[in-house]
């Protein structure tokens, strides 16, 4: 990590979708809650396995995300995240370790918001709770639906060239 930098803007955050419930001035008191830090390109901001503590939104940079596979241990690439976007967010919900390791691919800039800081945010207000957790169910069925259409699609190629392998 290098150190701290400035906080996000109201604008900024309304763009992120996990915080498309709320409005601008619980932004506003959410950005007070949190923490503007920075780290340079190749850093670990978050290492598979660890204790999670809270949530990252990405203000400047990309990151990529990296996940062990169980059988040879060997890491493998799952994507890339750039300004706009978070990790983090299975953190606020549960307590279970980092499920990816997070890297910085280029010099980042972050906004970051720990877990008992955003319960403490929450515990302010039911309706406001109740918005946040159905904006995050609405995200997690959109993120199982892409999932179970990716799925479909890979075994429907895999089958397809076991067909022609086998035709041959």
């Amino acid at each position: 990590m290098v150190g701290a930098v400035v906080k996000p803007s109201v604008h900024s955050l309304k763009g992120v979708k996990l915080f498309r419930a709320l409005s601008d001035g619980e932004i506003g008191r959410l950005i007070q809650l949190g923490t503007g830090v920075s780290f340079e390109a190749h850093a670990n901001i978050v290492i598979e396995g660890e204790l999670s503590w809270g949530l990252y939104v990405i203000l400047e940079g990309m990151v990529g995300i990296f996940k062990t596979n169980k059988l040879s241990g060997d890491p493998y690439d799952v994507g890339q995240l750039r300004s706009g976007n978070f990790f983090g967010e299975m953190s606020l919900i549960d307590d279970n370790p980092r499920s990816a390791t997070v890297r910085a691919l280029s010099d980042c800039q972050l906004f970051f918001l720990s877990k008992e800081a955003f319960m403490h945010f929450l515990g302010g207000s039911k309706d406001l709770k109740m918005r946040f957790y159905e904006s995050c169910i609405q995200d997690l069925v959109h993120r199982l639906r892409e999932l179970d259409d990716d799925y479909v699609i890979s075994q429907y190629q895999l089958w397809k060239s076991a067909m022609k392998k086998e035709a041959a």
